[in-house]
Parts: C-alpha cells; sequence; structure tokens
C-alpha cells in the first residue's frame, strides 16, 4: 500500500547513529587490553567487533576519538588478536559468555566486520600489524571459500525437509542465514586481496539466496518463514549490494522490507506468528517519575537493509521514533548503519505504508483493525530434531494499540501447553532437562503439531481457523465486537478417532509486576508464584480480561524449551500463562476485553 512520500531526515540520522557509537566508547575503552583482547571475560570473538565502530569514529570529523593515535593502536592490536586467536583453519572456538563451548566456527558476523575495518584503515596500519591482519585473513577466507558456502561446512544441519538426504561424496550449497554473511565478507575480501574468483564465487552464491526466498518476501530454514533471522539476510543482501552494487539483489530487498514491514507490531517487535526460530521477547517494565508503566520489549531492530528500498525506509521511519525512546545501548548493527549511511547518497524518501491485510496465500493473514491486530498461522511442518528450529503449534496471536501483545507469543520445542491444540497427554512431556545431543521430537503419545489448518474470514471483522491435529478437527474462531472487546471460539468439529482428549490452549504474555486476577477473588504474583486453577469464570492480567468457562484450566508458569542454553531451561519471565479448554462439540464463546 503506497501513499504520498515522506521523508527521513538524514543529517539527523546520522547525528544518531554517531551519537549511539560514541555512547559505547567509554565502556569499549575500559575493557582494552595490552595484548588486543577487547571486552569482559572470557574472552569471545565477538568482543572484537569494537574494532569497526571505534574505526568508524575515528575515521569521523568531529567525533571524540577523530585521529587519536591511542584509537588506531587499539584498533590494529585488536585486529591482530583475532588473527592471533585462529586455529589452522583459520576459525574460532564458538565460546559463549557462559563459559559454554560450541565447537570451532568461522564466526560470519566476526569476519564481516573484521574484513570492513581492514578496507577502512589498513593503510594506516602498522607494517607487522598489517601482515598479521592479512596473514589470519587470508588464512580464513581460504577456508570459508573452500567450506562455508556449502554443505562441507561442519555446521551444516542437512538438506531441508522433503529434500533427499546427501549422497557419499556429494556436496550442495548451504542458503542460510550464516553462509549469506560468509558470501558478503568473501566479496569483499576478493576485492582487497585481488581474489576474483572469491568475488564471482559471492556473486553466485548471492543469486541462489536471491532464488531461495519466498515471493512473499522470506527464507525458510525448515517449513515456514523465519521472521526475526529474516531480517539477518536482508542484511547480508543489502551489505553485499553496498558492497558489490550488484542492482540484481534490490528486488529480494524490497519483497524482504515489505515482509517484515507488515510483520511488525506497533511497538517495534516484530510479529511472531509464523516465526520457525524465535518466539515473542521477554518485557522488561520501566516506569515514569509518576509511576506510569512502559512494558518494553528487549530490542527493536534496525538494520542496514532498510536504507534500499521503499518499504525498508517506511520501516526505517516506524521504528526510528521507537528507538530514539530507548537506551543506546540497546541498539544494534548501528556500525553497519553507519557504514552504510556513509556509502549512500540521495534522499532516504519512501511510499510504502502497512496494510490492512496482509496473506502470503492460505497459509497466513494479518487483519489489522485499528486498535486490534489479528495474525493467523495455518503453517504445518514436522518437528524438527533439532534445538533450533521451533516446533510449529501456536496459530493465533492478539495485539491491542493499549495493551500490547496479549495472546500467542509464537512457538518453542516440547513444550505441548504452547500449542493451539493438542490430542492426548501433555504431562507426557516436558521441555526442560534436555541435551544438545537429545532429539527433540519424540514418538511420544501426545500430538501437539497440527496436521492441516485453514482460516478463512467470514465477515470484515471475524476469522476462523479450521485446525486438524492426530485426526481431530476443532474450530477456533475470533470476532472483533468494538475498540475494547474480541470473543474468541472454540468448537470440536469432529472427535479423535483413537479417543484421546482434543484440548484448546490460548497463551497468554505475562507482563511484569502485574499480578494475575482470579474470579475468586484471589490473585497470584507472576515472580513468585506457580498456579494451577480450575474452576473459574474469568481471569483478568495486566490491562485485560477474559471471560472463561468452569472446564478450563490455568497454568502459571508455563515454561520454554530454550535453545541457547545447554540444558534448554527458560527463566521465569519467558513463560506465558495458559488457559486450556476442553474441547467438545459445544461451542465456548470467550470475551476479551480490555479494561480502563
Amino acid at each position: 500500500m503506497s501513499a504520498s512520500p515522506a521523508t527521513l531526515d538524514r543529517a539527523e540520522l546520522r547525528a544518531f547513529l554517531i551519537s549511539n557509537l560514541e555512547s559505547h566508547l567509554d565502556e569499549t575503552l575500559a575493557n582494552v587490553r595490552p595484548d588486543g583482547r577487547l571486552g569482559t571475560d572470557p574472552w569471545i570473538n565477538r568482543d572484537q567487533h569494537d574494532i569497526l565502530p571505534l574505526t568508524l569514529l575515528y575515521q569521523t570529523e568531529g567525533s571524540s576519538i577523530y585521529r587519536d593515535p591511542k584509537i588506531l593502536d587499539v584498533i590494529a592490536k585488536g585486529g591482530a588478536y583475532l588473527a592471533k586467536k585462529l586455529d589452522e583453519k583459520g576459525m574460532w572456538r564458538f565460546d559463549k559468555k557462559d563459559g559454554s563451548y560450541w565447537g570451532q566456527i568461522y564466526t560470519p558476523w566476526t569476519y564481516l566486520r573484521w574484513i570492513m575495518t581492514y578496507k577502512l584503515i589498513k593503510d594506516e596500519l602498522p607494517t607487522d600489524l598489517r601482515k598479521e591482519w592479512e596473514d589470519g585473513l587470508l588464512l580464513g577466507f581460504t577456508g570459508i571459500s573452500a567450506t562455508e558456502l556449502n554443505s562441507k561446512s561442519n555446521i551444516y544441519p542437512g538438506p531441508l525437509p522433503g529434500r533427499p538426504a546427501l549422497k557419499e561424496g556429494e556436496v550442495i550449497p548451504w542458503v542460510h542465514n550464516i553462509p549469506s554473511h560468509h558470501a558478503t565478507a568473501l566479496f569483499l575480501a576478493g576485492e582487497l586481496f585481488d581474489r576474483s574468483e572469491w568475488q564471482q564465487q559471492a556473486r553466485e552464491f548471492m543469486q541462489l539466496v536471491v532464488a531461495a526466498q519466498s515471493p512473499h518476501g522470506w527464507w525458510t530454514e525448515h517449513v515456514g518463514p523465519v521472521v526475526l533471522y529474516n531480517r539477518v539476510y536482508i542484511e547480508a543482501l543489502s551489505l553485499y549490494y553496498m558492497l558489490s552494487n550488484d542492482e540484481s539483489v534490490l528486488p529480494a530487498i524490497e519483497r524482504g522490507n515489505r515482509f517484515h514491514l507488515n510483520y511488525m507490531y506497533p511497538n517495534g517487535v516484530m510479529i511472531e506468528t509464523v516465526d520457525e526460530r524465535n518466539p515473542y521477547g521477554v518485557l522488561t517494565l520501566k516506569r515514569d517519575a509518576d509511576g506510569t508503566a512502559h512494558y518494553l520489549p528487549k530490542q527493536v531492530n534496525i538494520h542496514p537493509g532498510l536504507f534500499f528500498s521503499d518499504s525498508g525506509r517506511a520501516l526505517l521511519a516506524h521504528q526510528m521514533p521507537i528507538v530514539r525512546t530507548r537506551d543506546q545501548k540497546e541498539v544494534v548493527d548501528v556500525d553497519y548503519l553507519y557504514y552504510c549511511l556513509n556509502a549512500t547518497d540521495g534522499e532516504l524518501t519512501y511510499t510504502a505504508r502497512q496494510e490492512p491485510r496482509f496473506r502470503m496465500g492460505d497459509d497466513s493473514l494479518i487483519a489489522r483493525e485499528n486498535p486490534w491486530i489479528v495474525s493467523l498461522s495455518a503453517y504445518c511442518a514436522p518437528r524438527w530434531p533439532g534445538r533450533f528450529i521451533q516446533d510449529r503449534q501456536n496459530l493465533a496471536s492478539i495485539y491491542h494499540r493499549d495493551s500490547g501483545l496479549i495472546l500467542g507469543g509464537g512457538n518453542t520445542k516440547i513444550q505441548p501447553l504452547w500449542s493451539t491444540m493438542t490430542v492426548g497427554d501433555t504431562a507426557l512431556l516436558k521441555p526442560t532437562g534436555a541435551s544438545r545431543d537429545t532429539d527433540l521430537a519424540p514418538v511420544i503419545d501426545v500430538a501437539y503439531t497440527p496436521d492441516a489448518c485453514e482460516i478463512a474470514e467470514p465477515s470484515a471483522r471475524s476469522w476462523m481457523q479450521t485446525i486438524t491435529t492426530a485426526g481431530a478437527i476443532a474450530e477456533l474462531a475470533f470476532e472483533i465486537v468494538d475498540d475494547k472487546s474480541i470473543t474468541i471460539s472454540s468448537r470440536l468439529v469432529k472427535p479423535a478417532p483413537d479417543g484421546r482428549a482434543a484440548v484448546a490452549h490460548l497463551t497468554f504474555i505475562p507482563y511484569p509486576e502485574s499480578p494475575i486476577r482470579f474470579s475468586d477473588g484471589s490473585t497470584a504474583e507472576l515472580a513468585d508464584a506457580k498456579c494451577e486453577k480450575t474452576g473459574q469464570t474469568s481471569i483478568a492480567h495486566h490491562n485485560w480480561k477474559i471471560t472463561l468457562p468452569e472446564s478450563s484450566q490455568i497454568n502459571w508458569p508455563v515454561l520454554p524449551h530454550n535453545p541457547y542454553t545447554d540444558d534448554g531451561h527458560a527463566a521465569t519471565e519467558e513463560a506465558r500463562l495458559v488457559v486450556s479448554l476442553p474441547l467438545t462439540s459445544d461451542s465456548h464463546e470467550l470475551t476479551l476485553s480490555i479494561e480502563g
């Protein structure tokens, strides 16, 4: 949807980015070590990312460190330290700040920042340190060229579902967000080290990335979209475009940005319903001096890919007023943003707008009926045994302008109570206690991912999902009544053939320091309560209330599996408040209302 052109103020944006880079300086410089290490202990290779923002400020006239020789020394030693920590193949240890070790890796974001920094600073490096940089970069990019854009990579997870297994000795391209960044870095390394074959390899790989994109603007890493990580693909394509001027990737950048523009909540968070990688993040409570509460998402993302398309600039305009209210240290990829802004010119003009209806075929729907947003998913997929691809289980999200996200929150693994519909005993499976080698798609007598789902819009402000799970069929319907209320109805159309119970689950987002209020007059505090209740006719939380049938069961906290911890454990604030509704042929109609 387009409208009259609007323009972002380039000078204002540039000043914001410089200010943001400056805001990190004290912390960065306080952690400089004589040997070139940056960051806090335990050291990880990403700590050296600071060499890029330091270089940008060092070369920006008017910055507090402009042409400061002490800063040049930090940058030179910082890049050399990266070279010193390489193994014989040019890989680093994949360590995390929690002390865990995840194997060896050609960290793409580190290599990209390292080679971008080299381009900017190479002629100012001392001769001996420049050689250390170059030896390390050449070792690493030789390895990246040989193995990291294809299935030879030691982190290649295997073919996507439905694709044949690789034959012995077979090598195929690996189109994924990680090698996309490797290819971008490889292109620049080819330019700087006069390796035209690297540049051609990168060009050809980026054409594969473009070809793998859905017509709706996303990439998949299993079945259906990634949302949060989709940004990483767009970022890689955009940095590649900036470095190469290869205009053939611009349509893919626009498609991706249009997808994100429409899959964006008013609070600056990406809509999670169809995301196969990441659920809705934890909210943080901040209060004004008068006590007014504000619930802030962990991050409000902007990235350089937004510069290079109409929908991207529209999304940047949507995000910037929100970003400006946040702590500057929460904004990520400012180095990339400033690098790209400096490398481009022209007006940051846009006409795109969020669309009242955004459909991706029959698989999803975003309905914007101010002040409500209803997001529905019909993506179905076999469960994946690995930890980073979530179970496609949670099919509906409801957002209100005055409340934020109320219902939904996205997907996790081995947690049936996060599923919109289950068939069987949900107590058979728990999300904790797994190791990195645990099969997270176990054969078990509970079905918690749908086999099929259909979305219908019978009238302008009502929607229905027909969900099939283990032979049982249920209907879940939503209808906007007015600006303050929406009804949610559930009905069992067909029972499971084997007689197992079918249940619908509504997953509510927790708002810190807001108690759960029950119809019997009792309350539960999120921080220290564990509750399982039945027999209630309503519950309330935050600024909403929902009516319930007495047969429903209420559970808090219902924890996810966290793929970024060794054993999958999650913190309480990552949990959901879950209402489980036994499905019968009689329809249950619930009214969700906004209070105040």
